[in-house]
């Protein structure tokens, strides 16, 4: 029990603690779509996963199966009825693609409607880690990204301080 504790302190992974997608990488997409996924992201993806928009349809998620059904999850507890809720969904799932894998080459193939939408004629994007799946995004719009990021950094930095004092 106690090494547990020590383990993730350390921020090693145990049972307790689900895998994270951490790390960045820049790809191409080919021809087809196909893109390589990192080794370290594919062996934490296991053999099917979904492809998705990320919650604010700015890039694309691909999570494993069982993240992505937690997700599901949490959107039913929210209500079935609210019509903000459901014309959200009804977005996102037509851009979801369950039951993905790689091929032998370690690459997806990105569906063309969530691509085209997403990425839209984007051919270089990065992947990175986004805690609990990979978030794919043009190069282009990762830059700006990183742009706004620094600047907005100083008040970031603030606002984390205020939450370590324990302030809201």
């Amino acid at each position: 029990m106690e090494e547990k504790a020590s383990q993730a302190q350390a921020g090693i992974q145990t049972e307790a603690h689900p895998l994270r997608f951490i790390g960045s990488f820049n790809h191409s997409l080919d021809n087809k779509g196909r893109l390589v996924i990192p080794q370290s992201f594919r062996d934490k993806l296991g053999e099917t996963f979904c492809i998705a928009p990320s919650y604010d349809f700015q890039s694309i998620a691909v999570y494993p199966t069982e993240m992505r059904e937690r997700r599901n999850a949490q959107y039913e507890r929210l209500g079935n009825l609210n019509p903000a809720l459901n014309r959200y969904l009804e977005q996102f799932y037509a851009l979801s693609y369950d039951g993905q894998s790689c091929d032998g080459q370690g690459r997806i193939l990105i569906p063309v409607n969530i691509r085209a939408k997403i990425l839209q004629e984007e051919k270089d994007v990065e992947i990175t880690g986004a805690n609990d799946h990979v978030r794919i995004v043009s190069a282009a719009v990762s830059r700006n990204s990183w742009s706004g990021f620094r600047q907005e950094l100083p008040n970031l930095l603030e606002l984390i301080a205020a939450l370590d004092r324990g302030e809201s």
